[in-house]
């Protein structure tokens, strides 16, 4: 198997130079559902100029986890967005394109302005993760994405229409999991007291507020959060969803009126989905969360 392998590698490339198999973008694909959502739009900024692209699915085969392997990470962008246009790279022009045509993306917490990748012309093979510009970015989002009916299953379906008629709702999204620790490229883990100031401000606005919590670790959510923020009968810990259906989460905070987020992205690419002059959408003071001030209309910092 080893030397067929080595057969058809070296068949590919030769083919490739000799201009008999078109140069594709071929971009590495990985993690959650927001990550997964912001490697496609990379992607189609190649394919709007035309470029073959293909994605790398091998990451949910080989890995397919978190950092520290507590929960699973499946490839979840086409159950959410199955009107998108998404071609597999296959298994021979990933080996040949990650040996010989690599760049690596910025996978530090670090902004780095040089967008210089996005005027690399295929065969390019992209790993990483990719900071693009908020003009270029947040344009394509809204392109891209549509939450469409037929996503949700009846339970969730059932939840969804709840939130859509409360008066005054509220997203919050509790990201624990691999990101409950410091991790570099994500600064501090919200704290208990960002997420009382968080409620508060909520509560301060309308006392009809009502809170959605969706997180990763919910049986936390129940045993340490809420009862440290004091809410009485206006709350609903949502634990439908496991880390196998985390997009039907994305959709279900969308939803809400109002978000508050946690470190990650889950949270504001809900916000994003269904962003408004009105929504207002709470993330942590710290400056890694910057960056989202151009992104959202009402962003405010706690």
């Amino acid at each position: 198997m080893k030397v067929l392998s080595r057969w058809r590698r070296s068949l590919y490339k030769r083919f490739l130079r000799m201009k008999l198999i078109s140069p594709k973008i071929i971009l590495n694909m990985d993690g959650g559902v927001s990550s997964q959502m912001h490697q496609y739009l990379l992607g189609q900024l190649y394919a709007e100029k035309g470029y073959r692209v293909r994605y790398d699915l091998s990451f949910f085969h080989e890995w397919g986890s978190d950092l520290n392997n507590q929960f699973a990470r499946n490839f979840d962008l086409l159950k959410a967005f199955p009107y998108l246009k998404f071609k597999k790279a296959s298994s021979t022009a990933i080996q040949v394109y990650k040996r010989n045509f690599f760049i690596l993306g910025n996978n530090t917490g670090e902004r780095v302005e040089d967008f210089g990748f996005l005027d690399k012309k295929p065969p390019v093979y992209l790993g990483g993760y990719y900071h693009l510009p908020a003009a270029v970015w947040l344009p394509a989002f809204q392109r891209l994405y549509r939450m469409k009916n037929g996503v949700l299953d009846n339970t969730n379906a059932r939840l969804c229409e709840e939130i859509i008629y409360r008066p005054y709702s509220i997203g919050v999204h509790v990201r624990r999991g691999d990101l409950k620790i410091e991790i570099f490229d994500y600064g501090k883990p919200a704290s208990l007291a960002y997420f009382a100031k968080a409620v508060s401000f909520f509560q301060e606005k309308n006392q009809n507020a009502y809170f959605y919590f969706f997180s990763d670790e919910p049986a936390w959510v129940a045993d340490e959060l809420t009862p440290s923020l004091h809410l009485v009968n206006n709350f609903t810990i949502v634990d439908l969803n496991g880390s196998d259906k985390g997009y039907m989460d994305l959709f279900l905070m969308a939803r809400c009126q109002h978000q508050i987020t946690s470190k990650g992205t889950l949270g504001k690419y809900a916000a994003l989905l269904t962003d408004n002059a009105e929504k207002q959408v709470v993330l942590c003071d710290d400056e890694i969360e910057y960056s989202w001030k151009e992104l959202l209309h009402n962003p405010v910092f706690i």
